[in-house]
């Protein structure tokens, strides 16, 4: 078994239970006999991330099926992140980064060095020796057209 990742944990961007809901009260002008307006709550979708603070070492997997994955630091040769989002890594992808792992195909790969072993958005993967060798060594973007990956470099 791989050793244990520490420092991850899933996060809401809002977490709000219905009892501590905002209230927001409707006034009108005073009329006689008026019904007061009740109080209406408003509602988010609640987006799921995790973040990784530490790299990720090779017999290490990540697998987070409900969203978003950021790792800050390195996914090493035989490590993989697999997410249900998209997969945003601060550092060298040299493993594999498996993102829209539920069937999203609007999941992108982020990383900041593409050294990678293979990616797969949605199902569609490439091997390191499928993958233009212009994007080797750069920041690069990931996304899915189709059938086919694209890239891009961020800088």
């Amino acid at each position: 078994m791989p050793p244990l990742m520490k420092g991850g944990r899933p996060a809401a961007d809002v977490d709000v239970a219905e009892d501590e809901a905002p209230k927001v009260e409707l006034r009108n002008a005073p009329e006689p006999e008026a019904e007061k307006p009740k109080a209406v709550a408003e509602t988010r979708a609640v987006t799921q991330s995790i973040v990784i603070s530490e790299p990720i070492r090779s017999g290490q997997s990540v697998i987070f099926p409900e969203g978003d994955v950021t790792v800050i630091g390195s996914v090493a040769s035989g490590a993989e992140v697999i997410a249900g989002g998209s997969i945003h890594i601060y550092g060298t992808l040299r493993g594999r980064a498996m993102a829209g792992s539920l069937g999203n195909a609007q999941a992108r790969i982020f990383c900041t060095k593409l050294e990678a072993e293979l990616i797969a958005i949605d199902g569609i993967y490439k091997m390191a020796e499928d993958m233009d060798q212009d994007f080797g060594g750069r920041p690069v973007q990931l996304w899915l057209e189709g059938d086919i990956i694209m890239a891009e470099t961020l800088i």
